[in-house]
């Protein structure tokens, strides 16, 4: 999972049947926090574009 592996491949792997692999990826697949974050960025830049990065100040880090 991740490794962005299908759901019918990591199925296939465990020996899952296809009547249950859902339920057998519900009971022994975590999703790792990071995958959600990263789902969830997905959808809201689908959504609402990706954020704007603020510009840059060269002399910032001159600055005393």
């Amino acid at each position: 999972m991740l490794l962005g592996v299908p759901d019918r491949v990591i199925d296939q792997i465990m020996g899952w049947e296809p009547g249950t692999s859902a339920s057998m990826r519900a009971r022994y697949l975590r999703v790792p926090d990071a995958v959600l974050k990263d789902v969830a960025r997905k959808i809201a830049d689908a959504i609402w574009g990706p954020p704007e990065t603020p510009a840059v100040d060269k002399d910032q880090d001159n600055e005393v």
